[in-house]
């Protein structure tokens, strides 16, 4: 291995050694809700279900929350304990799974402010940065 081969593997190795995870959803199991709050501001939101989808490798390390019904809008939240990361990289990572043809919609992560009120979220509710893909 040649010397800035050998530095740059150092060099990963040190950020990931010395990387924080703020906040981290496996969606494991039914527990998940107690820990984040679906939207009630309309009554009719879809409901989410935990499962692997059509596709996966692996039925228990694949779970993840999926849409249960078609031509609807859903909201679901959870808050993360206040962190900086000031002179850091901040990095926000999310799966999403489109299992059928989507006409109009997307899957997006949203960051609300921290006085959010999660039982209130709607497509208007004001946010700081938004992640994903509209269609």
């Amino acid at each position: 291995m040649n010397r800035l081969s050998y530095s740059l593997l150092i060099l990963a190795i040190v950020a990931t050694v010395y990387s924080t995870d703020y906040f981290v959803e496996k969606f494991e199991d039914e527990s998940y809700k107690s820990r984040w709050v679906k939207s009630a501001a309309k009554s009719d939101l879809g409901d989410f279900k935990l499962s692997h989808g059509k596709f996966y490798g692996d039925a228990k390390k694949d779970l993840g929350l999926q849409t249960s019904e078609d031509a609807r809008f859903y909201a679901i939240s959870s808050k993360f304990d206040e962190f900086s990361n000031e002179g850091k990289t901040l990095v926000i990572q999310f799966t999403v799974k489109h299992e059928q043809k989507i006409d109009c919609g997307g899957g997006y992560v949203k960051v609300y402010p921290s006085d959010t009120n999660q039982n209130e979220i709607t497509g208007d509710s004001p946010y700081h940065i938004m992640f994903g893909k509209l269609k």
